[in-house]
């Protein structure tokens, strides 16, 4: 039995309901750096951040969204630029990545090293800066 057919089992949720909440960022949902911020070389595979807050009053956070997480025992800002939840709008990723904030939502690092979605230049007053340093755009 795997891990998806016990957690199907111990909520009953319907299994179209399952890969819905599997895909999308909601809280304790582990992500992955994209930036060259200094939490980002301290990460390894078995400790990742993970999101504990989510700033917009949903359950689950879409590409764009700024979320709260927490990584060594530390709180930090996030903007979540890419997830694995399908949508017609935006590309479907294999990992959730995040880009760290400071308290003024600008990025802590410098490069970006995976690509971003086209859809941010919709948010472009708020995040222009995260859009200048990245290099790759789908």
């Amino acid at each position: 039995m795997n891990n998806l057919t016990r957690i199907n089992r111990c909520c009953n949720l319907p299994s179209k309901w399952l890969n819905i909440t599997c895909r999308s960022v909601q809280l304790l949902t582990r992500l992955r750096y994209v930036d060259n911020c200094e939490n980002a070389s301290k990460t390894t595979k078995y400790d990742r951040p993970y999101c504990i807050k989510l700033y917009k009053n949903k359950k689950v956070a879409k590409c764009g969204d700024v979320i709260l997480i927490a990584h060594r025992g530390k709180t930090f800002k996030a903007l979540l630029v890419s997830n694995r939840l399908p949508s017609k709008a935006l590309p479907r990723y294999d990992t959730n990545n995040i880009v760290l904030l400071n308290d003024k939502l600008e990025p802590v690092g410098t490069r970006i090293k995976g690509p971003i979605p086209a859809a941010l230049f919709r948010k472009e007053k708020k995040f222009s800066k995260v859009l200048a340093i990245a290099s790759k755009f789908l």
